[in-house]
């Protein structure tokens, strides 16, 4: 009888411990999704960068450039170029996508 009484208070158990984790794992995946959304939005500023510096090197607008190789869902806040037409240093300045308290997101590239 002893068995029973103990199986009985052990009932449960299992579904409160769930519960009890429910938060920590919800935390762990959204810190998931957060550091793949600042990695995707760095890989697109990068590549916009390359883009307008390809265009600027070419004589086109580099800031159009920048614009059509984002992601539609992503906006460079501005598109700085410095240097003579030989060789250009292009800045893609992206505000960040995260929830979380991080920077902004900046990527530069020199076209010769």
């Amino acid at each position: 009888m002893t068995k029973r009484i103990a199986g009985r208070r052990d009932r449960g158990v299992a579904s409160i411990e769930i519960v009890g984790l429910l938060p920590l794992v919800a935390l762990v995946v959204s810190m998931i999704l957060q550091f793949v959304a600042s990695a995707y939005t760095a890989n697109a500023a990068e590549s916009a960068a390359r883009a307008a510096a390809r265009a600027y090197s070419l004589g086109q607008d580099p800031t159009t450039a920048a614009r059509r190789s984002l992601p539609s869902g992503i906006q460079p806040v501005s598109v700085t170029v410095h240097g003579p037409k030989h060789a250009a240093t292009v800045t893609v300045h992206i505000p960040r996508t995260s929830v979380l308290p991080l920077h902004d997101v900046s990527k530069t590239v020199v076209m010769p």
